[in-house]
């Protein structure tokens, strides 16, 4: 029996399936059914209750995952303290980042993978971090949103800000709505959600304010270059236009309207199931969010 092993019958516990576990593993998932076969052979006992539709543990096997989770955390604690005597921590980390997120977070990956060169960070798109974590057995993935019923460690991170943009040519051209009323009047750049809603009510004030889409894309990075380039007015987070606001490529209207925020959030399994990279990565993002939070 050997630790990986145990490992492999842990994840298939904690993200449900065969099929999950051997994507975060990435490896077949006969390998997966195999491996957790072999250990009951090993012990001597049945694991999992095992249906077409459903996998549940036994009352032996849920006894055993609350052992070996105990005995993994032990030795992965010993491994960070022998780690601490050799700097050069490794280990790959697989993190789910949601399209809007990749121009905030990229720095701090950067800065992270400077200070642990043998990391290897395996970066996916995802479009629902608390889906995605587990239908691509991610190790992090950051969210947006309202949580929901979760089993997943979530990390709060920021309050994400809507704020109204648009260039100063747009504005200069077509004047500054004096008021929400207005917006419905102006061109606006419009998101297309993953599920294919289209933003073309806008939540603030505490209602749903009505915009006429001139452009509509699934990429927020679109959105904003399009807005600079005078396309149109739109409702992006304050937080991936903060250098546009200060440098005047883009310009806010009616900063007094009360606008959406939705809370941003880093998600993950326990940490025991994690390798030390993933971990030390989970600290480092939080740690970056708080300083950034400082200083706006």
């Amino acid at each position: 029996m050997k630790l990986e092993d145990i490992k492999i019958f842990s994840k298939v516990v904690e993200l449900g399936s065969f099929t999950a576990a051997a994507k975060a593993f990435d490896i077949p998932r006969g390998k997966v059914s195999r491996k957790v076969n072999e250990l009951e052979q090993h012990l001597n006992t049945q694991l999992f209750h095992r249906t077409t539709r459903s996998l549940s543990l036994t009352n032996h096997g849920e006894t055993y995952y609350k052992q070996i989770i105990q005995a993994i955390d032990i030795i992965d604690s010993a491994g960070a303290q022998v780690s601490r005597d050799n700097p050069a921590l490794t280990g790959r980390v697989k993190l789910g980042l949601l399209p809007s997120t990749y121009t905030h977070v990229q720095p701090t990956l950067f800065k992270f993978q400077d200070a642990y060169p043998e990391v290897q960070l395996d970066i996916r798109t995802i479009t629902n971090g608390l889906e995605d974590l587990i239908n691509q057995g991610l190790d992090i993935a950051f969210h947006s949103g309202s949580l929901g019923d979760t089993n997943l460690v979530a990390k709060h991170l920021l309050a994400i800000e809507r704020c109204l943009v648009a260039s100063p040519e747009y504005l200069a051209r077509y004047g500054s709505p004096q008021d929400s009323s207005e917006l419905v009047e102006h061109d606006a750049v419009c998101f297309r959600h993953p599920s294919g809603h289209v933003e073309e009510e806008w939540p603030m004030n505490g209602i749903v304010v009505p915009v006429s889409p001139r452009l509509i894309c699934d990429s927020i990075g679109f959105i904003m270059s399009a807005t600079m380039e005078g396309r149109g007015i739109s409702y992006l987070p304050r937080v991936m236009i903060l250098e546009e606001l200060a440098n005047g490529s883009l310009v806010e209207f009616l900063p007094s309207e009360d606008v959406y925020r939705e809370d941003g959030w880093l998600l993950y399994p326990p940490r025991q199931t994690l390798n030390q990279a993933s971990r030390t990565l989970i600290d480092w993002i939080v740690n970056d969010s708080i300083r950034l939070a400082g200083e706006e």
